[in-house]
C-alpha cells in the first residue's frame, strides 16, 4: 500500500503547487501589475481602477492642482465619540477660525465598509463651497486612499486631489473649495479583508458610493443616542 500510494502523493503536490502558483500568477497580472506599476495586460486593472494608482507614477495633474490649494485640508485630530464626531464639530471649527453652518444644515454621518483584497470603493458627499467637513477614518489594516473632489461644473475634468498615500487612517477638517461632490477612494492592496469606518459631521447634502457597477444614491446614517456601536454595512452602503 505504501509504494502505491507515494506516486499518487507526489501527484497531489504537484498538482497542489501548479493550481498555488496559477493563484499567485492571476494575482500578481491582474491586480499587483496594474496597481504598483500600471501594467495592465488582461484589462482587469482599469475595470476595477487600479490603474494609475501608484505613488511610483509621479504627481498627477489632479494633485497638482490641489496641492496649489490653500486651506481646503486641514490637521485636525478628531476623534470619534458615542454620536460620533458631532459634540466636536464646533470646537473643531472654531480652532480654525471656521464659522460653522447653521445647526439645521448639520449631519453627522458614520460608513463601514468591508474591502476584500484588491477591492476599492469610493464614497463621496455633496457639498457646498466653503462648506466645512469634520472627518476621521480608520481601517483595520494599510488602505491606499486619494482624497478628491469633482465640482459640478467641469465634472471630472477638474478633478482635484488632496492627499494620495497609504495609512491605516486619516482625520481634519476638509473645505469644501467649489459646489460638487468630495470624499474618498480606498483601495484594500492586502491579501487580508480589511474594514473601513469613516465619521463625519459637516454641511453634507447628500452621499454616494461608487463601484464597478457605477454610482449608487446612499442614505446618511447619522449616530443615534444608544446606538453608537451600530454602523452602517457594506450591503447597506451600496
Amino acid at each position: 500500500m505504501n509504494e502505491t500510494s507515494k506516486p499518487a502523493s507526489r501527484k497531489k503536490v504537484i498538482f497542489g503547487s501548479i493550481a498555488a502558483a496559477a493563484i499567485v500568477g492571476v494575482v500578481v497580472v491582474g491586480f499587483v501589475l496594474p496597481a504598483e506599476f500600471g501594467v495592465d495586460p488582461t484589462g482587469i486593472g482599469k475595470a476595477t481602477g487600479l490603474v494609475g494608482m501608484s505613488e511610483e507614477e509621479g504627481m498627477s495633474l489632479e494633485l497638482q492642482r490641489g496641492m496649489a490649494r490653500e486651506g481646503v485640508l486641514l490637521d485636525a485630530d478628531a476623534t470619534p465619540g458615542p454620536q460620533g464626531l458631532s459634540a466636536q464639530f464646533s470646537q473643531m471649527l472654531a480652532a480654525h477660525d471656521i464659522a460653522a453652518p447653521p445647526a439645521e444644515d448639520t449631519k453627522s454621518d458614520r460608513f463601514t465598509f468591508e474591502l476584500l483584497p484588491y477591492e476599492g470603493i469610493e464614497l463621496k458627499y455633496e457639498l457646498a463651497e466653503g462648506a466645512p467637513l469634520l472627518f476621521a477614518w480608520e481601517a483595520t489594516g494599510p488602505l491606499n486612499y486619494d482624497m478628491h473632489g469633482h465640482p459640478y461644473e467641469g465634472g471630472e475634468e477638474l478633478t482635484e486631489s488632496y492627499s494620495i498615500t497609504d495609512s491605516p487612517s486619516q482625520s481634519g477638517i476638509y473645505v469644501a473649495p467649489f459646489t460638487g461632490i468630495h470624499g474618498w477612494y480606498w483601495q484594500n492592496r492586502t491579501l487580508d479583508n480589511v474594514t473601513l469606518t469613516l465619521d463625519a459631521t459637516g454641511a453634507i447634502s447628500a452621499s454616494y458610493t461608487f463601484d464597478q457597477a457605477g454610482q449608487h444614491d446612499r442614505a446618511i446614517s447619522p449616530i443615534e443616542p444608544g446606538d453608537a456601536g451600530d454602523s452602517e454595512t457594506a450591503e447597506q452602503a451600496i
